[in-house]
């Protein structure tokens, strides 16, 4: 048997997708926020970075916008490492999605822009 990653993010998006062609493909890039609060009650935020190609990229580029609640999966992790504009060193988490799940819902209870009939993703 081999090994594997198996990773899932859900969060908020920080910025829509950033679209771009890396050579024949087809990727959108951006931020998903995971908060969560620690033991004394403070609130820390990770951002995690996601890369959606080809077919997984035109799903993100039309559903996808900044504030979304979104869901993905991925099989591989990369670490980030830069330094901000004050000088403090920072990370992130890169992944490359394999699966998109947008959990943003109407007022009425139904998905947010759902198409009628069968979803196409």
């Amino acid at each position: 048997m081999g090994t594997s990653i198996h990773i899932q993010v859900t969060g908020f998006v920080g910025s829509d997708p950033a679209v771009r062609q890396v050579g024949e493909q087809t990727v959108a890039s951006f931020s998903v926020a995971v908060s969560r609060k620690n033991k004394a009650g403070e609130k820390q935020t990770q951002w995690v970075r996601i890369s959606c190609w080809n077919k997984l990229a035109e799903v993100a580029q039309q559903y996808v916008k900044r504030g979304s609640l979104i869901q993905v999966s991925a099989s591989w992790v990369r670490m980030s490492a830069w330094v901000d504009q004050s000088g403090t060193p920072q990370s992130s988490l890169e992944l490359d999605a394999s699966q998109l799940v947008l959990l943003d819902r109407a007022e009425n209870g139904s998905a947010k822009d759902e198409p009628s009939g069968e979803i196409p993703f």
